[in-house]
């Protein structure tokens, strides 16, 4: 461990520094918010410890009482961080440690949450949610008569209006969206859009999960296949591709195909090699395009 660790167990909180025991200092109370006066003594002790190790504190409330107050950065604990704090300390009551247990998860999804790959599978969510909740109030509004000069006329202009700052608020997300999605699939991004990217991102439970697909795979990913005679699906999210409304209906299975094929690369090359390849692979997706419309001429 080479760093002062700091964790607060009901109305105590301890430190624990590489090749020292714990010192603990009394808290006015039990449990987060840790409202000042927090022990003067711990703030001095925190102050004087060696300036070479950083300062990690197990749990985000007493995180943000800390920073700030203490003349170097505070770092927030890792799991690995938890595991050696509570290793150090004196064995607690089994509710104690469930509330750590507790804590410490809470840590984890926070930082898990924070990650740009969770941050463009959210808002990718967000969207086709959001998506879905416009096109049922717009079709909603065109089954919905309103007579002038009546009560349902105020109302509908009223309803206008909400939905007039959700379609704002869409385009905002959309926009949101975009940016976070070519930062963080740039080569997925420039071959199938950036929020087609995000689409396929979310689909696939993650971005490593996206990377191991075949092309097959991952032209289906997102379809739901309903109980019928007829042919299956061809393709499932990478219909929302920037460029497949430019192909010939009966052509677009063909280029779902291929555009999947140039999709896997483009995302192994987002995960696992971070070079920019997306310049060949617009290439060979504009060629293909062209030459599957020659075809249905």
């Amino acid at each position: 461990m080479r760093a002062t660790l700091v964790i607060a167990r009901g109305a105590v909180v301890y430190l624990i520094s590489p090749g020292a025991p714990p010192r603990r200092f009394d808290l006015p109370r039990a449990g987060p918010p840790y409202r000042d006066p927090l022990p003067s003594a711990a703030l001095e002790a925190l102050r004087s410890a060696d300036p070479t190790l950083p300062v990690v504190v197990c749990g985000r409330p007493l995180v943000e009482v800390l920073a700030g107050r203490l003349p170097r950065p505070v770092q927030e604990a890792d799991t690995r961080d938890w595991h050696v704090a509570l290793g150090a300390l004196p064995p607690a009551p089994a509710r104690t440690e469930r509330e750590e247990i507790l804590a410490r998860a809470r840590s984890d999804l926070d930082a898990a949450l924070r990650s740009p790959e969770e941050v463009v599978i959210s808002l990718a969510r967000e969207q086709a949610r959001l998506e879905r909740a416009v096109g049922r109030e717009d079709r909603a509004a065109e089954a919905f008569v309103a007579p002038a000069g009546t009560p349902l006329a105020e109302y509908a202009r009223r309803w206008g209006t909400a939905r007039g700052a959700l379609a704002e608020h869409r385009a905002a997300l959309d926009r949101l969206l975009d940016t976070e999605a070519q930062r963080v699939l740039p080569n997925l991004s420039s071959v199938v859009g950036p929020r087609t990217a995000a689409r396929l991102a979310a689909a696939a439970g993650g971005l490593p999960p996206l990377a191991r697909m075949s092309a097959s795979r991952l032209q289906l990913l997102g379809s739901r296949r309903r109980p019928s005679p007829e042919r299956g699906p061809r393709y499932g999210a990478i219909y929302l591709a920037d460029t497949l409304d430019s192909v010939p209906e009966h052509r677009r299975g063909a280029y779902a195909r291929s555009l999947a094929a140039l999709a896997v690369i483009a995302v192994r090359a987002d995960v696992l090699t971070h070079r920019d390849v997306s310049a060949g692979l617009v290439r060979r997706r504009e060629a293909r395009r062209e030459q599957l419309r020659r075809r249905a001429r």
